[in-house]
């Protein structure tokens, strides 16, 4: 589906969020790819005026459908619901998580967030799960190990965050060393032979390593479905191995992988 190359507009994230996880229902990737790939050409044949409202034309003729008697009509309508939901009630730029359990809230440093990749946690959650609260914070609600908190931040607290968990400290970074190398020996990690390939990054932040999947932009891969990180099980991979070698570790708001120096096994 051509459109969803890039994420531009209200409508073109809205595809994004749309079909970002895998469907249940039968034939349905199919119906979509037919209905946006009819789209455009019936823009493409109107006109650059038209031509610039293809993600308009799609996101219209996906609703009828989910309007419609056709096969996985319901489960597309979710979709549309749950991604719109998402996009009302993400509304800053930056957010900061945190972590509320039933012992009562875990106050680690998580990474900044940026309101489009909470949007993809939010519409992936699921409008049930995602709750708008009080100047602009999103809540969403988890299961036994708890729920999670974002609170918007301004850019001068993202840029005083990102500074504090860069100042790692000695102990972090020599567990960023040991996973780098258990994870080397198994997977392609970012950097390799030249600086722009992208790859498993492994990062010292705080009192924790982060371990993560880097796409420069601008590489042919970077930005693909399915991600090669999460659908693709590079992530899993990841974890298993860290458990293997005897690291505990965690899936970050982010999606990417924490590992905790407290949580070593």
């Amino acid at each position: 589906m051509p459109i969803l190359a890039t994420s531009v507009t209200a409508s073109e994230e809205l595809l994004a969020l749309a079909v970002a996880r895998p469907f249940r229902a039968p034939y349905l990737p199919q119906v979509i790819d037919w209905i946006c790939r009819s789209a455009e050409a019936d823009c493409e044949r109107g006109g650059p005026g038209l031509r610039e409202g293809v993600a308009e034309e799609v996101v219209r003729r996906l609703d009828a459908y989910a309007a419609s008697s056709g096969p996985g009509r319901t489960e597309l309508a979710d979709r549309l619901t749950d991604a719109r939901h998402a996009q009302a009630v993400v509304r800053a730029q930056r957010y900061r998580a945190l972590a509320v359990g039933h012992a009562g809230p875990v106050r680690r440093q998580r990474p900044p967030l940026a309101g489009a990749a909470l949007r993809r946690l939010a519409a992936t959650a699921g409008k049930a799960r995602v709750l708008h609260g009080e100047q602009d914070t999103v809540v969403i609600l988890g299961g036994p190990t708890g729920s999670m908190v974002f609170h918007p931040i301004s850019a001068l607290e993202t840029q005083q965050l990102t500074q504090s968990l860069r100042e790692s400290t000695p102990a972090a970074r020599q567990l960023a060393g040991d996973v780098e190398r258990v994870l080397g020996r198994h997977v392609r990690m970012a950097g390799g032979d030249e600086l722009a390939d992208s790859g498993v990054a492994v990062e010292a932040r705080g009192s924790e390593v982060i371990v993560s999947w880097q796409e420069p932009a601008g590489l042919p891969e970077s930005g693909r479905h399915p991600s090669p990180w999460e659908e693709g099980g590079l992530r899993s991979m990841c974890e298993t191995l860290l458990i293997h070698h005897g690291y505990k570790s965690t899936v970050a708001p982010g999606g990417e992988l924490a590992v905790h120096l407290c949580e070593i096994v």
